[in-house]
């Protein structure tokens, strides 16, 4: 049994009492603790009884960003749609009746469910997770002030980028921020191009199961870029959450990720990346939630012919990537759902015998394949699951369905019940998310601005002395042209044809996640049956909830 690891703490006070009550409670890893009026231990852990409580209020849960210690382990609250909504240092962060996202606590937060309930996080922090900016990088973030500020609190890290949380001017959101540093070997063409290019095709991608673009900037130093911020953790931490997932679960997964691909294959665009890192989970840890794929930095257009860059994580690599001789097309991003539909079945284990089985031919490709579903996980997936396994991975990208063809198997639309649970489960998890619209420029070069403001300083000041952090503008590092190709990328906000969510408009008056009625136009019984369901779909499992 994993060894339970103390993370945070809380402590509460309810001011219903006089005195108040108080108490704490130790935070560890991978652990949800719910808050609300219900006294069932199946829906709360701490149980406040005054009315401005909702039955299930609030949620606070913990995220591991990586096992190597670099990073503290994340801690979210979230709001459960409730009618009196919850508040983060005043702020009301959410309140019903969409579904809400979480919000990235920080030590010394105080978490309020006014005016009765006041919870203090505390969770200090380590020296990697407080890694500071710069002082050049803090003369060019002073620029964008007015649109976003980044706080001193990492999240990730790479080879020559830092990943921070920052906060969006406009809307008071929580973003992320990934500043890459161009002095760090970054300032070759090639390397430049990628970073540029991911930015630049994020922009016109613009869907709810896709990350969402923000803003980017640049200065001859440094790229800031901007995304929505995933409350809920990666895949990949999901196996550690959970270790097994059942073949709904699976299923609801699976169909989230052909939305996206579907999506972007539409605008002639592979992933070509597709693994469970790159697999976010957009509200909660939780799979009944809204999935994005993100990471874009391998992506690439196939409208000027088949790619032959060696892109792609190991056995999520289609047969035809391991060589730049065959080429490959769009279908690469199909093997890899097939491999990662796999590994879902087998969940946190590895997947077995995935490094020894010989996937150079379609013999192979069936030996391993029998070797799991009609053996090591037989019973655990049906048949339709197997069929759309084998239908994925065919060592021949012509015999591979297709997205769209993926996406309307008959695995992810039978029995009617669940098609219905997962389009109920679709509209709540989107009914938040709204179009992002055209942004332009999509990178916005600092440089002018910088040298306008030091132009301006040197009017003010007798002192003409250059700025110590931006150079001359001929000294930027190329950039890749700016260039959108009609045939390829339509307009943000565009739907690609074939089975994307979409939000039902007579959904029943359904039941929120703090147990209080939300007004909606009132539809089936039927359909009320779906939602309910949708909300068992959700609490299947609850491991190390408290």
């Amino acid at each position: 049994m994993p060894v339970s690891v103390a993370i945070a703490t809380i402590e509460f006070e309810d001011r219903k009492f006089v005195p108040p009550r108080t108490g704490a409670v130790t935070i560890i890893e991978n652990q949800t603790i719910r808050i609300g009026r219900d006294p069932d231990p199946e829906q709360n852990s701490l149980v406040f009884k005054d009315h401005s409580v909702s039955r299930n209020h609030l949620e606070i849960y913990s995220i591991v960003v990586d096992d190597q210690g670099r990073h503290n382990p994340l801690v979210f609250v979230r709001d459960r749609q409730t009618v009196n909504g919850t508040f983060v240092n005043n702020q009301l962060i959410a309140r019903g009746p969409t579904v809400s996202a979480g919000q990235l606590l920080q030590d010394g937060d105080v978490i309020e469910i006014k005016p009765t309930v006041i919870i203090r996080f505390s969770q200090p922090q380590t020296a990697s997770t407080t890694a500071k900016l710069t002082s050049s990088q803090r003369e060019e973030t002073a620029l964008f002030a007015d649109k976003y500020t980044i706080i001193d609190r990492t999240i990730g890290d790479g080879a020559s980028s830092v990943v921070y949380l920052a906060v969006e001017k406009r809307t008071g959101k929580q973003v992320v921020c990934k500043v890459h540093n161009l002095a760090k070997g970054l300032r070759s063409l090639r390397k430049l191009q990628r970073i540029r290019q991911e930015a630049i095709l994020m922009s016109y991608l613009d869907h709810p199961n896709i990350l969402s673009f923000r803003a980017a900037f640049q200065t001859p130093q440094t790229m800031y870029i901007f995304t929505e911020l995933a409350t809920g953790g990666d895949l990949f931490s999901l196996f550690t959450r959970y270790e097994v997932f059942k073949e709904i679960e699976i299923r609801w997964i699976v169909r989230q990720i052909l939305h996206a691909v579907v999506y972007i294959h539409g605008k002639g665009v592979a992933h070509r990346d597709i693994k469970p890192e790159n697999i976010l989970c957009a509200i909660a840890p939780d799979a009944s939630y809204r999935i994005i794929l993100s990471d874009f930095g391998d992506s690439a257009m196939t409208s000027a012919g088949r790619m032959r860059s060696e892109v792609g994580t190991t056995f999520y690599r289609a047969p035809e990537c391991h060589t730049t001789d065959q080429g490959h097309n769009l279908s690469v991003d199909i093997w890899a759902i097939g491999m990662l539909t796999l590994q879902l079945l087998a969940g946190s284990q590895e997947l077995p015998g995935v490094f020894e089985a010989d996937l150079s031919s379609q013999e192979g490709i069936d030996d391993f394949l029998t070797m799991n579903l009609d053996d090591i996980y037989l019973g655990k997936i049906t048949q339709n699951g197997n069929d759309f396994i084998r239908c994925c991975l065919q060592y021949d990208s012509e015999e591979r369905i297709t997205a769209l063809e993926a996406s309307r198997h008959v695995w992810l639309h039978t029995p009617t019940e669940d098609a219905e649970l997962f389009r109920g489960l679709e509209a709540q998890s989107t009914a938040g998310w709204e179009p992002r619209g055209i942004m332009l420029p999509v990178i916005e070069d600092l440089t002018e601005k910088s040298l306008a403001t030091e132009e301006d300083s040197r009017r003010d000041t007798a002192n003409n002395t250059a700025s110590r952090h931006f150079a001359a503008r001929e000294n930027i590092p190329p950039l890749l042209a700016h260039v959108r190709p009609q045939d390829a990328l339509s307009r943000p906000g565009q739907v690609a044809q074939g089975p994307l969510p979409v939000r039902s408009k007579d959904l029943n008056p359904l039941r929120s996640e703090s147990g209080e009625t939300v007004e909606r136009t009132v539809g089936s019984a039927e359909k009320r049956r779906t939602i309910d369901e949708g909300v068992e779909l959700s609490k299947r499992r609850r491991p190390n909830s408290v």
